[in-house]
This record gives structure tokens, C-alpha cells and sequence, in this order.
């Protein structure tokens, strides 16, 4: 609220020295101290078997349930919001990336640029043929939906990612984690094993202008892809353990 005043005042002073021979002077704000609140987040075997849960109890009714959480937790820089923003033109498989054109961080004239792993451009590329409408939202529901509760070919509403997350989580006994703590800051964090923070930020950071997205393509696209490359390893250590546990719990059923 401090800083939106402080806005408004700056622009004030600004349009009067401009406008009129009257001065008006900056008015003093107070210091406003504060502590930056934490998420609750998970270990990635936990986030496997949420993950595992979620395609198990919605694939059938959707893939794209199960793709668009999967996808917010290996493409970290994404937000949730910006997930169910993303149209098919906005996705090239022929190069390999996804264009978030309106982030909620960053320039809104170009963008930023999220590249895809091979094994997720054949997954799109395995489910069925897109609408020829390429304005179309990536992240919607079946023209025939299975259940009556959703527009059909409509967008994936606000909660929709969150209502599949929380009740995977109910089905587990996992409490307290929600949708961004238990992808974006449960993997950020795991990536300390294997990166140091400058190339995790490295490999999420946005592109400001289609130049800089030109001139740093390439360059920006290795640190991408060791990210992705280090989530996929500690994926498939904690899908070892998973696996490990179920056997184990069947073989005392």
C-alpha cells in the first residue's frame, strides 16, 4: 500500500514541475519493516507420488490436468497463472519452446521463453490433433467432457490445477502443501544438490526484447537444459525410492 503511494506522489511532483511554475514537494514515508512470508514446501519423492497420483485419478478425464502440474514442476519459472494462459500458437515444437507471452514478471511486449525437454514435445505431440484454431488455449477442456461441471472447450479456470493438486494430496495424507510451494519452491529448492543458485537463476531468467531473445537463444538454452537435465536426475532418484516403498509395501499386504 506504502509503495503504491509512494508511486502516485512521485508521478504527482513529476506532472506539476512539468505542467505549472507550483512545486510540490515529495512528502517523507515512514519505514515499513517486514519479514517476507515462506512457503510450505515437500521432498521430490513426496512430489512424485502426487504427481503419480494426479494422472492416475485424471488422465483418463484429461491429460492435460496431470502435463500442466508435471509442467510446473520441471518449467520452475512459470507460475500457475501463466500455465492456463498459454495458447497453441504460443507452443513451436519445431524449435522447441514455449512463448509465456504475458508473465507476471518481466517485459509484457515480448515475453519470456520456456524451453521443452524432448521427452515433453513428444508427449504433445502424443496427444490428439490440436484444434485447427491456433488462438485456442492450450490448457482446456474437452469438447466432450466427462464430467458436467466444466465448459466444454473452455479454459481451464484460476483453481483448476490447484482443485487436482489438493485432492491428490487428500488421497496421499500429504496437508500443508499447496500448488506452487509443492512444484516451483519444492524442486528450486532440491536443485541446491546439483546447482549453484546462479545457474538456477541462470536457467530460469526471461528474454526482455525479441534482440536479446536472438542473441541469447543458444547460450540461454544450455543453462535451460541443465536445469531440466538435474530435475529429470533427481526425478528418477526419487522415483527409485517410490518404487522401492510400494514394493515393499506389497510385499507386507
Amino acid at each position: 500500500m506504502k509503495s503504491c503511494l509512494h508511486d502516485f506522489w512521485r508521478w504527482v511532483v513529476r506532472r506539476e514541475k512539468k505542467n505549472s511554475k507550483q512545486i510540490i514537494e515529495m512528502p517523507e514515508f515512514p519505514e515499513t519493516s517486514y519479514e517476507l512470508g515462506w512457503r510450505n514446501i515437500t521432498n521430490i519423492e513426496t512430489l512424485e507420488r502426487i504427481l503419480d497420483e494426479i494422472k492416475r485419478v485424471s488422465y483418463d478425464i484429461n491429460p492435460k490436468i496431470w502435463l500442466g502440474i508435471k509442467w510446473l514442476s520441471t518449467y520452475i519459472k512459470v507460475r500457475p497463472g501463466e500455465m492456463r494462459m498459454i495458447k497453441q500458437r504460443d507452443i513451436d515444437l519445431e524449435s522447441g519452446f514455449i512463448n509465456i507471452r504475458e508473465p507476471k514478471e518481466g517485459t509484457r511486449d515480448t515475453g519470456k521463453y520456456v524451453f521443452l525437454d524432448s521427452e515433453d514435445i513428444k508427449l504433445i505431440r502424443s496427444i490428439p490433433k490440436p484444434h485447427p484454431n491456433s488462438d485456442m488455449y492450450f490448457f482446456r477442456h474437452p469438447v466432450n467432457p466427462k464430467r458436467s461441471s466444466v465448459t466444454p472447450g473452455g479454459q481451464f479456470g484460476p483453481k483448476y490445477f490447484k482443485v487436482w493438486w489438493d485432492r491428490a494430496c487428500k488421497s496421499l495424507g500429504v496437508s500443508g502443501i499447496d500448488l506452487y510451494g509443492g512444484t516451483k519452491h519444492t524442486v528450486a529448492t532440491a536443485l541446491g544438490k546439483y546447482l549453484s543458485p546462479e545457474e538456477i537463476k541462470r536457467g530460469g531468467t526471461g528474454h526482455t526484447t525479441n534482440k536479446a531473445f536472438d542473441r541469447y537463444f543458444q547460450p540461454q538454452k544450455g543453462e535451460h537444459i541443465k536445469v531440466i537435465t538435474a530435475i529429470k536426475k533427481l526425478k528418477e532418484e526419487a522415483r527409485g525410492e517410490v518404487i522401492e516403498l510400494n514394493q515393499i509395501k506389497e510385499k507386507k499386504n
